[in-house]
């Protein structure tokens, strides 16, 4: 997971300790008990394993990582020339600004078209699910 790599053989793990809880057989209250915990326990398993498994492949777009730089710099230069009376500072200030909410914007009709644009949604998703459904 650290190279960003989607492991595969654990996916063949996960199948056989589901095969092996399923196919227990249960005969007293206790056993079955049991196996409900015993499933209950495997399914928070398999979906601490997803959420592990797409926050190592994703990243934050390169357009969310400009405008959290590019907003850090004009705060903390807006910040220092706020009481500055040179008219000329005044506009760079406001300047500044308006460049950090275009850039807000730009970011935010690139994330509301998820299919297009320079954020968009790939159908690795869709393929994973293919593949996990053959049997």
């Amino acid at each position: 997971m650290a190279r960003r790599e989607v492991p595969t053989e654990r996916a063949a793990i996960n199948a056989a300790m589901w095969k092996t809880a399923m196919s227990a057989t249960t005969g007293s209250p206790t056993a079955i008990a049991a196996q409900d915990h015993l499933i209950s326990e495997l399914d928070s398993l398999t979906q601490h394993r997803l959420t592990r498994l797409m926050q190592s492949t994703t990243r934050l777009p390169t357009v969310l990582w400009c405008v959290l730089l590019v907003g850090g710099v004009l705060t903390i230069v807006s910040a220092c020339t706020l009481g500055v009376e040179n008219w000329k500072l005044q506009a760079l200030h406001i300047l500044a600004l308006s460049f950090l909410v275009s850039l807000s914007l730009v970011a935010i009709s690139d994330i509301h078209r998820p299919f297009q644009g320079l954020i968009r949604v790939g159908d690795r998703a869709f393929q994973r699910a293919a593949e996990d459904m053959q049997p």
